[in-house]
């Protein structure tokens, strides 16, 4: 039997299960290449002439270096979705965080550390193809979200989806007639081609909100740091019309009140070799005001925020707990918040505000998924568990572009541990180096691995 199913993927990481020792190189050349889509040429980035860029294939424990040439005419980084990098956040590829953009005729270096991931991760950019696949055999999708701004549905026609994989993890199969995926987000499922022969399409509609779960897996129970984030759209006045928004102001996003600012140079150097003046510590655990998040008119004071580089300090191998409390100020929508350095435990999620004497009695303990990104529903909260076992500067934001680029982002440090595996290993000889930000820039180019 044939059939012929259309699916967009992007450029992406196959991780096996099996361990291999081989230290592979690849280098990556980005420049510029005219592309022609709908009768239209423009110039877009490419990289190694291919849009998407390769596909890399790696095993479980492996290490590979990754060669980047920057040949176009931006500051540049390149981010490895979903990788945690034990100890080795200097190839991260977060501008401003965990390094200073590669320059135009630059190069960097970047040392990938594969742990524990397995299944698929991506890096952002996409194509579309079909697969021809044969009566009664099963197949693995691998799909991601390359959306910028949106969550989806997902769905084949008159076909029954296993979700087997969550953002590089195993879970316990779970049958579906659709899948939920957020920007961002990776999900494996299999597909049995037990159907008549024919063509059967893809179907992806915009999400409106929906957990994951029976993911086997113990979680964190001893808690020692909890954290409430609110997560806001908000706005910032424009004096003497100096900005193009409605009724004088631009549109800004925040957590917990606080909306980030990018630094003059990376959070991580000026952690790492003690540089005054860059960041601010104390990030808040709670938001400045507690007030009905989710209700239908708020008063417009609340819709302004304080700007800042300000990040959280953890202890090694702290047991952290986040709430994400979605809000109403200035109309809001479901907000894919994805964390670098971790994987984290998804124990709940649910509408209207968070109640801390009632919802935990309801978290899933005991098989909730393990994800890097997740979203939090319109006028709804969302809680998460994670051990800060990772050493470094890890950033948590929006995956939404515009959300981010606006201020919804802030970083974790985590302090060394004792031992070795539980120190940050020393930066790469070849860094970016540490220059103001004088060139166009953007803090996850398209890309970029987030």
């Amino acid at each position: 039997m044939l059939k012929v199913i259309s699916l967009q993927v992007l450029g992406i990481l196959f991780v096996g299960a099996f361990h291999c020792q081989a230290c592979v190189r690849h280098t990556f050349v980005v420049e510029e290449t005219p592309y022609t889509r709908l009768c239209r040429t423009k110039n877009i980035l490419t990289v190694n002439g291919l849009f998407p860029g390769p596909t890399l294939h790696v095993h479980k424990g492996d290490t590979i270096i990754v060669d980047v040439h920057n040949k176009g005419n931006y500051n540049i980084t390149i981010h490895w979705h979903g990788v945690k990098q034990p100890g080795n956040l200097w190839s991260n590829g977060l501008e401003y965080i965990t390094q200073c953009p590669i320059q135009p005729g630059g190069r960097f270096k970047q040392k990938i550390i594969f742990s524990t991931e397995e299944g698929t991760l991506w890096w952002h950019a996409h194509k579309t193809f079909k697969i021809k696949v044969d009566d009664g055999k099963t197949y693995v999708l691998r799909l991601i979200n390359a959306a910028v701004q949106e969550i989806h549905f997902f769905a084949i026609a008159k076909h029954n989806l296993a979700v087997v994989g969550t953002d590089g993890s195993y879970t316990k199969h779970l049958k579906t007639s659709y899948v939920a995926i957020s920007p961002g987000q990776t999900i494996d499922v299999l597909l049995k081609a037990n159907e008549k022969p024919d063509h059967y399409y893809m179907a992806a509609r915009v999400y409106s909100g929906a957990p994951y779960e029976n993911h086997p897996i113990e979680v964190p129970t001893n808690i020692t740091t909890k954290m409430f984030f609110t997560i806001s759209v908000n706005t910032f006045p424009c004096p003497n019309n100096s900005c193009e928004g409605p009724n004088g102001i631009r549109l800004a996003t925040s957590i917990n009140n606080i909306s980030f600012v990018n630094p003059s140079i990376d959070i991580l150097q000026a952690y790492y070799y003690h540089i005054n003046g860059v960041f601010r510590t104390r990030f808040p655990d709670f938001p400045p005001l507690i007030f009905n998040f989710t209700a239908e008119y708020l008063p417009l004071y609340l819709e302004t925020p304080k700007r800042g580089t300000k990040v959280k300090i953890l202890d090694y191998n702290t047991a952290v707990e986040i709430v994400f409390q979605g809000t109403n100020l200035v109309g809001g929508n479901d907000d894919p918040m994805h964390l670098h350095g971790f994987s984290f435990f998804v124990v709940g999620l649910g509408l209207g505000n968070f109640d801390k004497g009632k919802d935990p009695l309801e978290y899933n303990l005991v098989d909730p998924p393990l994800q890097n990104t997740i979203a939090v529903p319109l006028n709804g909260w969302t809680t998460i568990r994670f051990k800060a076992c990772n050493p470094g500067v890890w950033s948590m934001h929006c995956h939404f572009d515009r959300h981010m680029t606006w201020g919804m982002d802030m970083a974790f440090v985590v302090k060394n541990g004792k031992g070795p595996e539980a120190h940050i290993i020393p930066p790469p000889p070849d860094m970016p180096p540490r220059v103001l930000k004088l060139l166009p820039t953007s803090r996850h180019l398209i890309i970029n691995y987030n």
